[in-house]
C-alpha cells in the first residue's frame, strides 16, 4: 500500500507533464499514422495515455475522479462497439469525447487559477489548457459535420475531412486564419467564433496570471526600495522622514588650534591653589 501511495503522489506531482505528453502524442502519432486520426491506430495508442493522465489529474477530487472513470469506461466500450458497428455510434462517441476532454480542460483552468506561486508546472498547465481548447474544438467541429454534412468549405474527401477539421481547430485558436477551410452553415460559424474567442481569451487571462504570480516571487540580491523624501518647503507625508543634517567637521586648522588652547586654559583653573607655610 505504501508503494502505491508513493506512486500516486509521484504521478500527481507530475500530472501536468504527463497530460502534456499525452496531448503532444496526438500530433506525433497523427504524422506517423495520417490515414484516419479519428478511427485509426493513432487514437488507439494515445487514448489510454490520456485516460491515465485524466485519472491522475482528478486524483484529489473524488467526485470528478469517479466521473472520469465512468466516462472513460464508456469511451472504451463505445470505441470497441464502434469498431464493430461502423456508423452507429459516431455522434454518441463524439459527445463522450467532448464531455471527457471538456472536464479535463476546466479542471486545468481551475488549478491554474488557484495556483499561488509561479512555477514551471504552471507553464506546463498553461500549455495543456491551450492544447485542450483545440482538442475540444476539434470534437465540436466533427460533431457538427456529422450532424450537418457540408458545414465547412474546403474539406477533403472521405476521411481526409476528419483530419482537416483537426487542423482547422488549431488554426482557429492560434488566430492564423489561412482561409483554406471556412465555416459554411450558421451553426459552424457560431462554433468557430466560440472556439476562436475561447482560445484568444484564454491566452490573455493566462498570460496575465503568469505575469502576476511571477512578480510575487522575492528576488535575491535586490534591496528594498526606499521611499522618497519630502519635497523642499512641504511637510513630510506619512512614512517619510526628514533628512538628518550631517555633523559639520572643523572647517579650518585655526579653529582646531583655538579649541585646543581653550581647553588648556580651563584645566589649570579647575585645580585647587596650594598655600605655603
Amino acid at each position: 500500500m505504501l508503494k502505491i501511495h508513493t506512486l500516486r503522489a509521484h504521478l500527481y506531482e507530475n500530472r501536468f507533464e504527463l497530460l502534456m505528453v499525452s496531448l503532444w502524442c496526438i500530433f506525433i502519432l497523427n504524422m506517423l499514422f495520417p490515414d484516419n486520426i479519428y478511427r485509426g491506430y493513432a487514437q488507439a495508442i494515445y487514448l489510454p495515455i490520456q485516460l491515465l493522465a485524466a485519472l491522475v489529474l482528478f486524483d484529489n477530487r473524488p467526485r470528478l475522479l469517479r466521473f472520469a472513470l465512468f466516462v472513460g469506461g464508456l469511451l472504451i466500450a463505445a470505441r470497441a462497439l464502434d469498431l464493430i458497428f461502423v456508423k452507429s455510434l459516431k455522434v454518441e462517441m463524439l459527445l463522450l469525447y467532448l464531455f471527457f476532454f471538456g472536464s479535463i480542460m476546466f479542471e486545468v483552468f481551475r488549478q491554474i487559477a488557484h495556483a499561488k506561486m509561479f512555477t514551471t508546472k504552471m507553464v506546463y498547465a498553461a500549455v495543456c489548457g491551450l492544447l485542450l481548447i483545440g482538442y475540444c474544438g476539434y470534437f465540436l467541429f466533427l460533431t457538427i459535420e456529422f450532424v450537418q454534412p457540408d458545414s465547412f468549405r474546403g474539406l477533403g474527401p472521405g476521411d481526409q475531412a476528419i483530419n482537416d477539421l483537426f487542423y482547422f481547430s488549431y488554426v482557429t485558436i492560434l488566430t492564423i486564419g489561412y482561409g483554406d477551410i471556412t465555416p459554411k452553415t450558421w451553426l459552424a460559424k457560431n462554433a468557430t467564433v466560440l472556439v476562436g474567442f475561447t482560445g484568444y481569451l484564454y491566452s490573455i487571462v493566462v498570460i496575465a496570471l503568469i505575469v502576476g504570480r511571477a512578480h510575487r516571487i522575492p528576488r535575491a540580491g535586490v534591496s528594498a526600495v526606499k521611499k522618497p523624501g519630502p519635497l523642499l518647503g512641504h511637510p513630510p507625508l506619512p512614512g517619510q522622514t526628514l533628512p538628518q543634517p550631517a555633523p559639520q567637521p572643523v572647517q579650518t586648522a585655526l579653529q582646531a588650534v583655538q579649541h585646543i588652547q581653550a581647553v588648556q586654559t580651563v584645566q589649570p583653573q579647575a585645580e585647587s591653589p596650594k598655600h605655603e607655610d
